[in-house]
């Protein structure tokens, strides 16, 4: 994001806090809600929020007396997928790692101190955690930020840990701050990251890192299914696999052929 020398409207930058009061976790709220969670006066937050609904970007429930975000959203969001020239790129390997493997593929982009799901082909597993398509998360929730961590500054990874310290999500989550910068190491030297039941559990996620053509890492591609159908043997050829479609498209967004050791 640009920097300039100007000051931001405030009533548009108001209108953007009440779009992101909503998530997938609450998906409807009441103006007290989001008066609370914006600190607005309710005066204004009522305007601001029927400005939004007559442009068709809230939707009001007279029967619940909530708001949630409305289908013009969507029309916003349709065109941002559609020009992301990660995405355009990568999908015909996505649609392939899908078809080969069996297993749920995801393709997430780094947003700040989160990642952002930007593509998902769902397995008939029926196990499918809550990692949908414009979902955010922590950059350190899940294997496909710790992959992304991997190959970012040492000062941004500190910085985040400090504002978002690791936390237990299952028993077997890596919590010790000094061993989780160790893994990352070895993620760097490795090229892969394998989350076993550390994020859900009996539940595997294997990514790898993609990078641009000034090898900076954009993204992340992997796999996620149950953690028996991952195990031994089998466990290695989807490493091989997803190391394979990452490099794919590495190329494709200007990367040269990125080294790793033998795993």
């Amino acid at each position: 994001m640009r920097e300039l020398n100007l000051e931001p409207i405030q009533s548009v930058e108001r209108a953007i806090q009440i779009l992101n009061c909503f998530s997938y976790e609450k998906s409807e709220l009441t103006i007290e809600d989001i008066m609370s969670k914006t600190n607005l006066a309710k005066t204004t937050t009522y305007r601001l929020l029927w400005t939004l609904e007559r442009n068709y970007l809230i939707e009001y429930n007279q029967v619940t007396n909530r708001y949630r975000l409305g289908t013009g959203i969507l029309e916003y969001s349709g065109v941002v997928l559609e020009n992301l020239d990660i995405r355009r790129e990568a999908d015909p390997y996505l649609v392939k790692l899908h078809e080969d493997t069996g297993h749920s593929v995801i393709l997430a982009q780094p947003q700040s101190e989160s990642i952002q799901y930007l593509v998902r082909y769902d397995s008939e597993d029926g196990l499918q955690p809550n990692n949908f398509v414009g979902r955010r998360r922590i950059l350190h929730n899940g294997a496909f930020g710790i992959v992304l961590l991997a190959f970012m500054e040492m000062s941004f990874v500190e910085k985040l840990l400090e504002t978002f310290p690791l936390e237990a999500r299952t028993p077997k989550t890596l919590t010790d701050r000094t061993k989780f910068i160790k893994r990352l190491q070895d993620i760097r030297e490795y090229g892969y990251f394998v989350d076993v039941d550390e994020t859900f559990i009996g539940y595997t996620a294997i990514s790898a890192p993609i990078f641009n053509g000034q090898k900076q890492v954009i993204a992340s591609v992997g796999i996620s299914g149950p953690s028996f159908k991952m195990e031994g043997g089998k466990r290695e050829e989807l490493i091989d696999s997803i190391m394979n479609v990452a490099s794919t498209i590495s190329l494709k967004m200007g990367q040269g052929k990125h080294e790793y050791s033998n795993k």
